[in-house]
């Protein structure tokens, strides 16, 4: 899996893609796991994160990855949380040593955690193309038909356009559309939910159901401060119980788009958590979410965008597939699935069972100490394996929960070195 070029790997966590406006817990909680872009560098890359990384968790990703910790350039751009990386960048000084780290390495190319328009301008003040890119520059189309997908409303929109089921529902523009478009879901349907038109990862949504409707207006009126800072615009769409929450994991290449997995997401109050992969059981529907990821995929060729995508949705009891959002950038299992082929090679990887997830630890806030209780536990993945934990970032003294990967042969097998290492960390 060597790649041809040296990359700027550019962190920008906080982007104009998941929220409009960054808010402080949001942003908080992705700058404090950008470190785990670790995983992706390979020797003579440079990496570019908004916070410090943790010199235990760089020691020991190069370790698993078989390089020298000193082959790749790590800066940090550290900010408040609320500034784009660009800006960041900016701010602490870096733009002249990221040009002469790029004039260093010949043919390298910016890779973005999401391809915004700080983004953008970052490569143009420092003169690099897009990785994925046969263009020196993005394309405009493929900008907007990010912008436009990664909100609600534009992808239920594309979602029609391509014939991919979503649930019933409503976009509303103004406070008095959302009260109306609550009461009209709720009262055919039985529940809401509520969903910004540009979030990510549970921010800003909310159910409601028919105990709600006789006093909607202050419940809304109690809502509608906690998202005060985005400009206004909401889709309500009708509640439904899903059996199975899953993902199909794409990428668009110069030739067209193409699969990385399919996975089912851990989803608790509603927020990506982890996900395993492959799933337990394929069906009519998991074709279908198959079938609907080429489908997007195929649209965003055409606008012209190179990258990776997913489609998450969610599957009822009868077996149906409702497509609930799609993330036109890396997602929390983009690095993952890289990681997996960087540990394994690609012959283990397609048929290894994966599971990743963050749980709060009973025991150790200090991330050599939790490892050296993986290892003394026997459950630790070393290189040249084919089981085993990888413990994937150190955000312990932000969260306190170790984030980690489990790779094994079966379903069954995962459970049980998950379940050993929930023991050793008295994971919550």
């Amino acid at each position: 899996m060597k790649r041809d070029c040296p990359l700027v790997i550019f962190g920008n966590f906080v982007n104009e893609l998941m929220v409009t406006v960054p808010v402080p817990r949001h942003s908080a909680a992705l700058v404090a796991v950008s470190p785990r872009k670790i995983w992706l560098t390979q020797p003579g890359d440079v990496l570019v994160i908004p916070t410090g990384m943790s010199q235990p968790l760089r020691t020991y990703a190069c370790e698993m990855l078989g390089i020298d910790p000193g082959e790749v350039e790590v800066l940090a751009a550290p900010t408040d949380g609320l500034a784009t990386l660009t800006e960041a960048v900016r701010k602490n000084g870096l733009v002249e040593r990221l040009r002469e780290l790029a004039d260093e390495r010949p043919g390298i190319r910016l890779q973005p955690f999401a391809q915004d328009r700080p983004a953008l301008e970052m490569a143009a003040e420092l003169g690099l193309a897009f990785e994925g890119y046969d263009s020196p520059t993005v394309p405009q189309s493929a900008t907007e038909a990010a912008y436009r997908i990664n909100t609600k409303p534009g992808f239920r929109s594309v979602a029609a356009e391509l014939g991919i089921r979503t649930a019933e529902g409503r976009s509303c523009g103004t406070p008095d559309e959302l009260a109306a478009a609550v009461r009209e879901v709720v009262t055919a349907h039985g529940g809401a939910v509520v969903k910004p038109a540009r979030g990510s990862n549970g921010y800003g949504v909310i159910f409601l159901g028919p105990q709600d409707l006789p006093e909607l207006d202050s419940r809304l009126d109690a809502y509608l401060p906690t998202v005060a800072e985005q400009p206004p615009g909401w889709v309500v769409e009708e509640r439904l119980d899903f059996a199975r929450v899953v993902t199909v994991e794409m990428a668009v290449g110069e030739a067209g788009p193409y699969i990385l997995h399919v996975g089912e997401m851990r989803t608790p109050n509603g927020a990506f958590s982890g996900q395993i992969t492959p799933l337990v059981a394929t069906t009519g529907a998991v074709q279908e979410l198959q079938a609907a990821g080429m489908a997007l995929g195929t649209y965003l060729h055409q606008a012209g965008y190179r990258g990776p995508f997913d489609i998450d949705g969610g599957i009822t009891a009868d077996d149906v597939l409702y497509a609930t959002e799609s993330n036109v950038r890396k997602t929390g299992a983009t690095y993952l699935d890289l990681m997996v082929h960087r540990l394994l090679g690609d012959e283990h990887a397609e048929r290894a069972v994966w599971l990743a997830d963050s749980r709060v630890g009973g025991v150790e806030r200090d991330f050599d100490a939790g490892l050296a209780r993986v290892r003394g536990a026997g459950l630790a993945f070393e290189p040249g394996g084919t089981e085993g934990v990888v413990l994937t970032s150190d955000t312990l003294a932000f969260d306190g929960k170790w984030r980690y990967l489990v790779l094994a042969e079966s379903h069954a097998r995962a459970e049980e070195i998950e379940a050993g290492l929930a023991a050793a960390l008295k994971l919550a």
